[in-house]
């Protein structure tokens, strides 16, 4: 088999170092909102994405950009000030993140081919690559990030960078990845096959060929998937 990841909120859990923020910061953000108010703080940053891939603005300003403006709709005083000291917790413990125990184990034990697609600038990316340990598993030249190709998903041109650098056919891969639009839509026009690791419960739709919930759940069905092919079953049977 031939799998290629996505990364964050895909190999990780990408609220993590978020949360620990809003528990350092104490901001007054009830518990049932949590979940809503991190998606207001991931959307505002979505939303300025491309300035970063065209280095209009930093990483950082970014970071300080989006809780500021999550706290503005909740009604939550937050200063400027007090935003890049968040960007700067945050980039704290997105230095501790790591991969499940079940990602180890498969990563160090499938014979499958895997690589990884993700959108982001391109240290950035690497370094977070690097924490999870993922270089001790995918070798370099199947790792690619979007600031790295110049282009970013959905669009299929990333997907397409990615098959001509390795030299394969789409048909002949699987895509994992969390965000249905930036990674079914994308993957499925490029041609590949894919896995909607929906973590966060999200949007969900036909351009996902599985779809699973936990990090078990996605190790079991690549694992099944892998068991599938050896007994002669093509993918598109599975």
């Amino acid at each position: 088999m031939k799998f290629l990841f996505d990364c964050d909120d895909t190999l990780y859990d990408l609220s993590w170092p978020f949360k620990m923020c809003l528990k350092e910061f104490q901001l007054p953000v009830p518990q049932e909102q949590i979940d809503s108010f991190y998606a207001c703080y991931r959307a505002h940053g979505d939303a300025i994405f491309s300035k970063i891939q065209n280095n209009q603005i930093t990483v950082d300003q970014s970071g300080a950009y989006r809780i500021l403006k999550a706290c503005e709709e909740y009604d939550i005083p937050f200063s400027e000030e007090d935003a890049v000291l968040f960007q700067q917790c945050y980039k704290h413990y997105q230095q501790k993140i790591s991969m499940n125990p079940v990602f180890h184990a498969y990563f160090s034990s499938t014979e499958s081919e895997c690589g990884i697609l993700t959108n982001g600038e391109d240290m950035h990316q690497r370094n977070k690559l690097s924490t999870l340990q993922v270089f001790s598993y995918i070798p370099a030249n199947h790792i690619f990030t979007s600031g790295q190709i110049g282009v970013s998903k959905p669009d299929i041109r990333a997907f397409q960078y990615v098959m001509r650098a390795l030299d394969e056919k789409p048909s002949d891969w699987v895509y994992i990845g969390d965000n249905y639009i930036n990674d079914m839509e994308g993957a499925k026009k490029a041609g590949l096959h894919t896995i909607h690791f929906n973590r966060h419960h999200q949007k969900e739709g036909p351009c996902s060929d599985h779809v699973v919930y936990t990090e078990e759940e996605l190790i079991s069905l690549l694992r099944k998937l892998e068991g599938r092919e050896k007994n002669g079953q093509i993918l598109s049977e599975a």
